[in-house]
């Protein structure tokens, strides 16, 4: 039985590697970049300039469709 989530409509995004970290669009805003486990286990975000002044690598990604516009909070989902 294939799962809801495998078959879900994925379109390719801009993401930043930095170090051996893949950092994605949050999913409410897409000019907010965020890292595994964020919020719960980590608050860091950054923008798509923060991540280019560090060094990130740009890349592009099969991810869910994310938001443009909503706000983006710490409170852990």
């Amino acid at each position: 039985m294939k799962r809801t989530s495998d078959t879900a409509p994925r379109e390719f995004q801009t993401a930043y590697r930095y170090g051996d970290i893949l950092y994605v669009p949050h999913f409410r805003n897409t000019s907010v970049f965020v890292g595994p486990g964020y919020p719960r286990f980590t608050k860091q975000r950054f923008s798509e300039e923060e991540l280019a002044r560090l060094g990130a690598t740009k890349e592009k990604h099969p991810l869910w469709p994310r938001g443009t516009y909503g706000i983006v909070d710490d409170v852990k989902l």
